[in-house]
């Protein structure tokens, strides 16, 4: 749009008029000659055309700079939402941050990338690692966040982001990666919470008065894993089956040979 702007003010200067005098030869107001020259949006073609007519702006010139302009807006418009770097916290923001580089560095294609960087990396592999095109169009696709720092270094360079901005970028992707550590590290206690609280005798416990609340009995002695595979026996009609102990907690569990499915709830407090 810049552009455009540029060439409506060159065609007004050049035919000595004011912005108002241009609106009355032109037939339209003068806040859309403003507009138009301003910039910051896309001027209206009927403008444009009249700057042609009237004002003797380059016919071609005028089309191409009027098309770019509205690729340009269109491109805009299907930027990617993402939050400021200073603000990434998650691997989704960090992902569409990313992203949103890559479209308003007008989507360069992965090869391009590669080639562009590969000089860098040469230079200083300190500071840039190898950004192979099959890795950037991960990074493109959201199916993959760099997978270091001098990636994603790399992947910035390839976006065109000087190196004066890269510790906004590079400290976004330390609290990401602090995030995923301490999620996973949350999740593995919850599931060593989880094998703890069904390994012991209170668990066996637990896990045999369950089972009996559907109206079955442990054939084996209970696996300490409520995903386990666990034989037992229906106390109606005596039929073996394998289960586990999940699917008598959540699911509608009977015996497949009766249909004897007890009280489940009324003879144990399952959160007890």
């Amino acid at each position: 749009m810049g552009w455009l702007a540029q060439e409506l003010r060159t065609a007004r200067h050049a035919a000595g008029l004011t912005q108002a005098q241009a609106a009355d030869l032109l037939g339209v107001s003068a806040p859309a000659v403003q507009r138009s020259e301003a910039g910051r949006r896309i001027a209206n073609k009927k403008v444009v055309d009249g700057y042609v007519e009237e004002l003797g702006l380059d016919a071609e010139l005028a089309a191409a700079r009027w098309a770019a302009a509205r690729r340009n807006t269109k491109a805009r418009r299907a930027l990617t939402g993402a939050p400021a770097p200073r603000l990434v916290s998650t691997e989704d923001g960090l992902s569409d941050a990313l992203v949103r580089l890559w479209e308003k560095a007008d989507r360069p294609r992965p090869m391009a990338m590669q080639q562009l960087v590969e000089p860098l990396y040469q230079a200083d592999k300190e500071t840039y690692a190898f950004l192979s095109k099959s890795a950037a169009d991960r990074i493109i696709r959201k199916q993959q966040l760099p997978s270091k720092v001098t990636q994603l270094c790399s992947y910035l360079a390839a976006c065109g982001v000087p190196e004066a901005r890269f510790p906004v970028w590079i400290r976004a992707y330390a609290r990401v990666q602090e995030a995923k550590r301490k999620e996973a590290a949350a999740a593995k206690r919850a599931a060593a919470d989880k094998r703890r609280e069904w390994s012991g005798w209170y668990g066996r416990t637990r896990a045999d008065l369950i089972l009996v609340s559907v109206g079955h009995e442990p054939v084996e002695r209970f696996p300490r894993s409520t995903t386990a595979s666990w034989t037992v026996r229906c106390t109606r009609c005596g039929h073996v089956s394998r289960t586990r102990l999940d699917d008598v907690l959540h699911k509608e569990f009977a015996c497949q040979n009766c249909g004897n499915a007890g009280t489940l709830g009324g003879a144990v407090d399952l959160h007890a």
